[in-house]
């Protein structure tokens, strides 16, 4: 058993010596995405990146598309890097989530985005959840097509 044992671990650090020094295989082709893409249609498609700084090492926003709308998870970022905003798109509806400078949680909820030739309409709709800075629940809100239906606070 233990012969067995020694045999896959020898093999083990052969495939990795092999695969790690294989260019083709390299870390960086590995894992190298394409972002900022079109699509045949001149429509945006993929991963897109905007940073805040020219060196690009400070992001502005990572969002997703398909057929030039938003999908999956999109971010945007305060000027020191920190995640200011995050949007799940599910389905019809958007997870939100709203962050301060330090990263916390100040808000998360639902929302909707309509679309029509000549707009892009985006409300709150559904539970709303608001957080103190210790991320202690300080007041809730329900939206109905962006409108203020209900409000309770949590003191």
């Amino acid at each position: 058993m233990g012969a067995k044992h020694t045999r896959w671990n020898l093999f083990l650090v052969f495939f990795c010596f092999v695969f790690a020094s294989t260019p083709v295989f390299s870390t960086a082709q590995l894992f190298h995405k394409k972002v900022n893409r079109y699509d045949k249609n001149k429509k945006r498609t993929g991963l897109w990146v905007n940073y805040w700084d020219d060196e690009e090492k400070i992001p502005m926003t990572k969002n997703h598309f398909k057929d030039d709308r938003e999908t999956g998870v999109c971010k945007e970022y305060h000027n020191n890097g920190i995640i200011r905003l995050k949007f799940r798109y599910r389905k019809e509806r958007i997870r939100v989530k709203y962050y301060n400078e330090k990263g916390r949680l100040e808000q998360k909820g639902w929302a909707i985005m309509d679309f029509t030739p000549k707009e892009i309409h985006f409300y709150w709709h559904g539970k709303w959840k608001y957080f103190n800075e210790n991320r202690k629940l300080i007041r809730e809100a329900l939206y109905r097509n962006g409108e203020l239906i209900e409000k309770n606070s949590k003191n």
